[in-house]
C-alpha cells in the first residue's frame, strides 16, 4: 500500500511538472514576455575551489629491519626489538578542487609533513656474552622529512544545516627523507653514522572520513581524519665512526599515519544570478 501511494504522489509530481512545462511558455507570451529561449540555463553545480589545511599527522611504522654485514642482521633470529616510534608533528597542505556535483568532489593535494624525530632501540645475543661482540645494544636515532602528493575523491553524504560529513580515498606519492641516521651501541663501545640522506619515494594512498561546515555559500570549514599508508624507507650505509667498519643500514618498514585535518576551502565561482526573461 505505501508503494502504491509513492508511486501515485510520483505520478502526480510528474504530471504536474510536465503541465507547468508545456503552459509557462504560453502564460510568457500572454505576458509580453519572450520565448521560453530567453531563459538562461542553469548553473551547473560544479564549482571550482581552493584548499589550504594544517593538522597533526602520528606515524607508527610496523617495525624495523636491518641485515646488518649481509649475514649477521635480524635475518639470523639473535635480534629482539623493543621500540620503535617515530613522534607526532604538524603538516601543512594545500591544493586545488572541483566539486563535480552535491555529492561528489575531487582535489589535488600537496602536503608538507614537516620533520619527526625517529627512535629505535634492539638488543642481540650470538653467544656467550663473555665473548667481545656476542652481545650488544643498538640505539637507532634520525630525523625523517616527508612530502606528500595526492589525488582524491570525496563522497558528502548530504547537508543539514549547512553541515556535511564525507568519505573519501586518495592515491599519489610519498616522499620521505632520513637524515643524521645514528647507531649507538653502548656495550661495545661503538657509533656508526649514516653515510648520507637517504630520500625513498613511495606509491601513498589515503582513506578520509570527516565532516565540513559552509560558513558562507563560498567559505567552508572541514575537520577530517585520514589514515595514510606511506611505506617503507631506507637509511642506506652507515659507517662506524672510525672509519674501520660499515652496514647496510636500516629499513624502517611499513609506516601508517593517523592524521587530524582542518581544511578550509574557498570556491572560486561565484554563485550565478537568476536574470529576468526582458519584455519585447
Amino acid at each position: 500500500m505505501r508503494l502504491l501511494r509513492v508511486c501515485a504522489l510520483a505520478g502526480a509530481a510528474v504530471s504536474a511538472a510536465l503541465l507547468f512545462v508545456s503552459v509557462a511558455p504560453a502564460q510568457a507570451a500572454d505576458l509580453g514576455y519572450g520565448s521560453i529561449k530567453d531563459i538562461p540555463p542553469p548553473p551547473s553545480g560544479r564549482a571550482w575551489y581552493l584548499k589550504g589545511t594544517i593538522g597533526m599527522k602520528n606515524p607508527e611504522p610496523d617495525s624495523i629491519w636491518t641485515n646488518g654485514h649481509g649475514n649477521d642482521g635480524y635475518q639470523t633470529g639473535d635480534f629482539t626489538v623493543h621500540h620503535v616510534d617515530i613522534k607526532s608533528t604538524a603538516l601543512f597542505g594545500m591544493g586545488i578542487g572541483i566539486e563535480h556535483s552535491r555529492w561528489l568532489r575531487f582535489d589535488v593535494t600537496g602536503e608538507y609533513r614537516g620533520k619527526q624525530l625517529f627512535v629505535a632501540q634492539d638488543s642481540y645475543n650470538s653467544g656467550p656474552c663473555g665473548t667481545p661482540g656476542n652481545c650488544g645494544t643498538n640505539e637507532y636515532t634520525a630525523d625523517l622529512e616527508s612530502w606528500l602528493g595526492l589525488v582524491n575523491a570525496y563522497v558528502d553524504l548530504g547537508t543539514w544545516r549547512g553541515i556535511t560529513p564525507y568519505v573519501g580515498g586518495g592515491v599519489g606519492f610519498g616522499a620521505i627523507t632520513v637524515m643524521g641516521f645514528k647507531d649507538v651501541n653502548v656495550p661495545n663501545d661503538s657509533v656508526y653514522y649514516g653515510d648520507k640522506d637517504k630520500t625513498t619515494t613511495n606509491f601513498a594512498w589515503a582513506l578520509y572520513a570527516g565532516v565540513s561546515y559552509d560558513v558562507t555559500p563560498q567559505f567552508t570549514l572541514d575537520l577530517g581524519y585520514r589514515y595514510t599508508d606511506l611505506g617503507t624507507v631506507k637509511t642506506g650505509t652507515a659507517t662506524a665512526y672510525d672509519g674501520s667498519d660499515s652496514y647496510t643500514g636500516l629499513q624502517i618498514r611499513d609506516i601508517v599515519s593517523h592524521d587530524l585535518l582542518f581544511s578550509a576551502r574557498y570556491r572560486l565561482d561565484q554563485p550565478q544570478p537568476v536574470y529576468p526573461v526582458a519584455f519585447k
